[in-house]
């Protein structure tokens, strides 16, 4: 989805009152303000963080939260911007908050000034010309549209001084915070124990919550559907929701993902336009393809389930009909039991199909042969390659597969 630019709200002055009616924000939702440094990371740094604050998008609008940043198409809100490009379906609604003095709106930049990131959705510009002096006026944004009703998470990506300063704001509110580790600055302090003053006493008050970049984006999501499923004030841990040992009986597909994280981009730009192509040709066929497996295989698991289920009654039954003689009824039930649990056993005796999974695993192979290709020396070889590609993704997708 293209993005024309953020629309521009400007305070009068920087303790000016903050209405979130007069920001075209509505009232009562949950806010994840995320913080992080102004200084470009490194594309290292850069490569493993998209795929966390992706997902962290994605919850957000699952939880239909607004999520603030520092507005300026730099840093942590530069990859924010880039994160939300690649979130599946609906995005989550971006607003900024920066210091007027460091953005450039209607002109080319100047000096130390910077672009306001294109793909918010609102950008509050306060009076100022350092970073930092917008941190009164995001964290009023936050009173603004959480109120006392709505969870109101913060969420830290290395950081520093201007972070520090509203960490002691937030936290000192009662309010929680997720610091992700290994991502350098402030939140590396935070992990250590080596934030000192008051920052330290707050710190210890049990509303926060540290996960390390290298746990993954799940773990990371957990924490936030965690705090924006609860009520303000509830406790925060940084533990994941244990996994599911019995299957549903009701399929959820997953939500699509990239195959290639946005973050290569950054490292190898010569392979955009290969993303690009293999993107919008095999990436939907691919998901479609992974969802049909996973779908075949909770239908085998739950067929199995069903079957030691049935089993584990008939063997009950036989039992109590061997203590109750001269009554019929548990009799009865134990032929239901016994029949069901060989209708299972016979439908599940096949496990599961491995056509999709199979398909699957070809096209992710076809994705990375065709980044993996030469790129193309004019643009008649460019479309040549591109119908070649469509013609072996249907290939993929109809050829039957037999079973192993």
């Amino acid at each position: 989805m293209s993005h024309a630019g953020p629309r521009v709200r400007r305070l009068a002055h920087p303790d000016a009152d903050v209405r979130a009616r007069a920001l075209g924000l509505s009232r009562a939702r949950p806010v994840l303000a995320v913080l992080g440094p102004v200084d470009a990371p490194t594309a290292e740094l850069a490569a493993a963080v998209l795929p966390v604050l992706r997902a962290v998008l994605t919850a957000a609008a699952h939880r239909d939260a607004i999520v603030l940043t520092a507005g300026a198409d730099t840093g942590i809100t530069h990859l924010v911007g880039l994160a939300a490009e690649a979130v599946p379906g609906r995005r989550p609604r971006l607003v900024g908050v920066a210091p007027s003095g460091k953005v450039a709106v209607d002109a080319e930049p100047a000096g130390s000034e910077v672009r306001l990131n294109g793909n918010h959705d609102t950008a509050v510009l306060v009076p100022g010309s350092r970073w930092g002096e917008e941190v009164p006026a995001l964290l009023r944004t936050v009173e603004a549209v959480a109120g006392t009703r709505r969870p109101a998470l913060a969420f830290l990506v290395g950081g520093e001084d201007a972070a520090r300063a509203a960490l002691v704001d937030h936290l000192g509110r009662d309010r929680p915070l997720l610091v992700l580790a290994g991502t350098g600055g402030l939140a590396d302090a935070i992990a250590d124990g080596r934030v000192g003053g008051d920052l330290e006493v707050l710190v210890r008050s049990g509303r926060v919550a540290v996960v390390h970049l290298a746990e993954g984006p799940d773990r990371v999501v957990a924490v936030l559907h965690r705090v924006f499923a609860g009520r303000p004030g509830d406790a925060l841990h940084a533990t994941a929701p244990p996994p599911a040992v019995w299957p549903r009986a009701r399929f959820r597909p997953p939500a699509p993902v990239p195959v290639v994280d946005p973050g290569y981009v950054l490292d190898y730009p010569l392979l955009a336009d290969a993303i690009h192509e293999a993107n919008q040709v095999v990436a939907p066929v691919l998901h479609e393809q992974e969802v049909a497996a996973l779908r075949e295989r909770a239908r085998a698991r739950l067929l199995v389930a069903l079957a030691i289920g049935a089993g584990f009654a008939a063997t009950v039954l036989g039992a109590l009909q061997g203590w109750l003689r001269d009554e019929p009824w548990p009799g009865v039930l134990l032929a239901v039991a016994g029949a069901g649990a060989a209708v299972a056993a016979v439908l599940g005796r096949g496990g599961e199909d491995p056509g999709a999974r199979v398909r699957a695993e070809r096209l992710r192979a076809l994705y990375f042969d065709h980044l993996a290709a030469p790129p193309a020396g004019d643009e008649v070889e460019r479309e040549e390659r591109s119908r070649d590609l469509a013609t072996e993704v249907a290939r993929h997708r109809h050829e039957p597969v037999g079973r192993a």
